[in-house]
């Protein structure tokens, strides 16, 4: 069975020691003084709000020195074992529990499964000291952060690991959130989708799903756990909206009205990211990506169904103001006269800003 290698880190160029800083939680910073904002034409887009194009240098820079620290851990650690001292200190990076998620391999996991990934592929699969390059494609590393207190990194990968003696290059379309803990960063979701150039090998079961694996350090805190419903339902309501203008636009031009507000529930600028199709998009990329599907390849009246896979849609709200939007789809679209099926894995990150949730991050990979 052949499955696409796609990985959870990576080493950044600049390995830094990390950081001692244990501020609370819910602190933020000053607002950067000089920010360079990418224009984008569009009718609704939002722009000019410090919620969004705030760059909070220092959790910036805190987030950056925890990737070091992981991406050490991984180079020290390859091929040590299942349950080497090394992958119990890489398990210790991420927050399980109910709201995590993981998508990879065209599969969805939760916190057992990316436990099982982690350790198998750098414990077990990877040669000992078989990583042999961790770094990011030039220009696509992102860090964004939010309210000071979650943090979304994207990149293209440009990793090299030896398997069977055997050196193979991966690129692969990563997002990585990170929320900040009891004053340290902590991955709460993964998703992982090939690029164009993505190279696969033949490793039978590394994905596979450990039902009921006993997670060591999995992190159980209040910031983590909480659930707050009411954000949630707000969510849920924005997310409902959105379907609603998708399946009333469907081919109703690419400035109409209706593409107008799907526009506007997006919020653009110099931190928004969309991984699709294999590529890395900005802003501009997405609002052409989305009149342009939904506005003029949909067939008028197109969008046939709007709907998520059962039991796989999953919002995970953190500190209450940045919403994670998990699910795999379950969408029919009619183009050109022929319904079409799409079952995808798809990321939605939303910020609330000026009392409404906006789209920051998208990422789409297709289901297995």
């Amino acid at each position: 069975m052949k499955t696409k290698l796609v990985f959870t880190v990576f080493l950044s160029s600049l390995l830094i020691l990390y950081g001692c800083s244990q501020n609370e939680d819910n602190v933020q910073e000053p607002q950067s003084e000089s920010q360079n904002l990418t224009t984008v034409k569009g009718n609704s887009a939002s722009k000019g709000s410090s919620v969004i194009n705030q760059t909070y240098p220092q959790a910036q820079q805190k987030v950056l020195e925890t990737f070091g620290a992981i991406g050490q851990v991984i180079t020290a650690g390859a091929g040590s074992g299942y349950y080497s001292e090394y992958m119990d200190q890489l398990i210790s990076f991420h927050a399980y529990g109910d709201k995590f998620t993981e998508f990879n391999d065209g599969k969805l996991f939760d916190s057992a499964g990316n436990e099982e990934n982690e350790r198998s592929l750098f414990g077990d699969i990877v040669d000992p000291g078989g990583v042999k390059q961790f770094a990011t494609v030039p220009e696509t590393l992102k860090v964004a952060v939010y309210h000071g207190n979650v943090a979304n990194v994207t990149f293209i990968s440009d990793f090299i690991l030896q398997i069977g003696g055997v050196d193979y290059t991966f690129n692969n379309l990563i997002t990585l959130l990170f929320v900040k803990t009891k004053g340290k960063w902590k991955i709460v979701h993964e998703h992982h989708s090939p690029a164009d150039n993505g190279d696969s090998v033949e490793e039978s079961g590394l994905a596979s799903k450990a039902s009921g694996f006993k997670s060591t350090f999995g992190s159980k805190s209040s910031v983590i756990d909480q659930t707050y419903p009411q954000a949630q339902q707000e969510v849920l309501e924005t997310f409902g909206a959105i379907g609603q203008v998708i399946t009333a636009g469907a081919g109703s031009g690419y400035y109409s009205e209706y593409m107008d507000q799907l526009i506007s529930f997006h919020a653009y600028g110099d931190k928004f990211t969309e991984f699709n199709d294999g590529k890395l998009f900005d802003s501009a990329g997405n609002e052409e990506n989305e009149r342009s599907l939904f506005g003029d390849i949909v067939d008028p009246g197109g969008v046939k169904q709007f709907a998520t896979v059962p039991e796989t849609l999953k919002v995970a709200v953190y500190h209450g103001n940045v919403a994670n939007v998990t699910f795999i789809s379950d969408f029919i679209l009619q183009i050109g006269g022929v319904d079409y099926t799409f079952n995808n894995l798809i990321t939605l990150l939303f910020v609330k800003t000026k009392g409404k949730w906006k789209i920051v991050h998208e990422h789409h990979s297709p289901a297995e």
